[in-house]
């Protein structure tokens, strides 16, 4: 196979991701009728599998669609594999899995039957690092993000973040909070957000319209282990501007510092120590 050509699965069979695969019909492209899943590989082990699939599965249940046999941890788990070798990733990289209703209907579908692609893309670190500088984060506040039970899935149905990046980039800052129909923060573009104040961690709760992250989930069950508190709550902006520290978290990145909100600056000495001990985690089997 050519070093320089990169392949994809859909559903199943290995392409050149150069090749075409859809039609005008995809209810991905026409509705948004899709979820997906951005999985990290990591010294050849795929992190947080079981909680990938968990979440996958849950969403696809909420939207009516009708499980792929294929859509098994041993199958997708060979499949990401597959992928890893003849794209030589080297057990290091980005995956994204994606499950869409197959063709056919308006927005009512034909069939609630699913086809799935998985995409991969090389990252060089082989473990989670803090980045060196905080991120500068901005409030995004034209557009707020509904409360429902579709707030938490993880879907193709982005509006909200894409906006939210385009003031991103019009503002030259780190990241944006995307807020809640009540005006409160619900998380970042592709992150979830915590805040730390005198010891204890603060998140949104998930009725509060946050996706359920992969990584908030991993944090908050690590945390209360080792009996640190973490408070699920309703959050508004302005709390932030007491905070101590303020941490995103992605299972990509792991967890990124925050140095400053409007005129707030942030120390991270409770993040860099959060994550040396998150990391040797991620050398878990499967």
């Amino acid at each position: 196979m050519n070093a320089q050509t990169s392949y994809v699965n859909f559903n199943g069979n290995i392409l050149d991701e150069s090749q075409p695969i859809f039609t005008a019909a995809n209810r991905a492209f026409r509705y948004g009728d899709a979820l997906f899943e951005t999985i990290r590989l990591m010294n050849g082990e795929i992190l947080y599998f079981e909680k990938h699939l968990k979440r996958l599965h849950k969403g696809m249940e909420l939207l009516g669609m009708t499980p792929n046999d294929d859509l098994t941890f041993h199958n997708l788990y060979l499949s990401i594999r597959h992928l890893d070798q003849v794209n030589r990733l080297k057990g290091n990289g980005r995956i994204r899995l994606e499950v869409f209703r197959d063709d056919g209907g308006l927005y009512t579908p034909q069939s609630n039957s699913v086809s799935y692609l998985i995409e991969v893309s090389h990252l060089e670190n082989k473990e989670y690092r803090l980045n060196d500088h905080g991120l500068k984060i901005e409030v995004y506040t034209e557009i707020k993000k509904p409360v429902s039970r579709l707030s938490n899935l993880k879907s193709a149905n982005a509006l909200y973040y894409v906006m939210a990046g385009l003031h991103k980039k019009r503002t030259g800052t780190g990241d944006c909070l995307v807020l809640n129909t009540d005006g409160r923060v619900a998380e970042a573009i592709s992150s979830n957000i915590f805040y730390l104040k005198k010891s204890e961690l603060y998140t949104p709760a998930l009725t509060e319209a946050c996706v359920a992250g992969v990584m908030r989930e991993v944090i908050i069950e690590r945390l209360r282990e080792n009996g640190q508190a973490v408070h699920e709550a309703g959050i508004s902006v302005e709390e932030l501007l007491y905070a101590d520290e303020i941490f995103l978290s992605d299972v990509i990145h792991g967890i990124r510092w925050v140095g400053a909100f409007r005129e707030k600056r942030y120390f991270h000495t409770w993040s860099k120590s959060f994550l040396r001990d998150l990391n040797p985690l991620q050398i878990k089997k499967i």
